[in-house]
């Protein structure tokens, strides 16, 4: 009975798990794709998940390198640190603040995905929101 439950909860962790992370490369190529004047954008990540969510990406003109001088973009969880000075999207919100290539950031409050982006830092890289997620641009960072 014990190894039925724990394989149950393994089960529903891993679902539970996939779904985030579908939810969450879904809004990180909306959130890519609205900064992005090019068709195919290039993805640098260090970082295991942050991996995992680029390779669910490739189908959607979101490629991924191993080289950050060639990405479009950097993808920085939190406590990594970033040697390229390219634009990055973090995951959370004190390293939003802090970090000054941070130009977007995604992570999740209350159980509700929220994104924000620097209308400073993005003009610093020539980057601007277009489309419907152009409302959450703030000057305030």
């Amino acid at each position: 009975m014990k190894a039925l439950t724990l394989l149950l909860a393994f089960v529903i962790s891993t679902v539970v798990l996939a779904s985030d992370l579908q939810w969450e490369s879904l809004i990180l190529e909306k959130m890519l794709h609205s900064m992005s004047k090019e068709k195919r954008v290039l993805v640098y990540a260090d970082n295991p998940e942050m991996k995992q969510i680029v390779e669910m990406l490739k189908d959607t003109n979101i490629a991924p390198t191993d080289r950050c001088e060639d990405a479009d973009f950097i993808l920085v969880a939190k406590g990594d640190k970033n040697v390229c000075d390219k634009p990055e999207i973090v995951f959370n919100y004190a390293s939003f603040l802090h970090d000054p290539n941070a130009v977007g950031v995604f992570f999740w409050q209350k159980g509700r995905p929220t994104i924000r982006f620097s209308a400073q830092r993005l003009k610093r890289y020539g980057l601007h929101i277009n489309g419907e997620l152009s409302k959450f641009v703030s000057s305030n960072h």
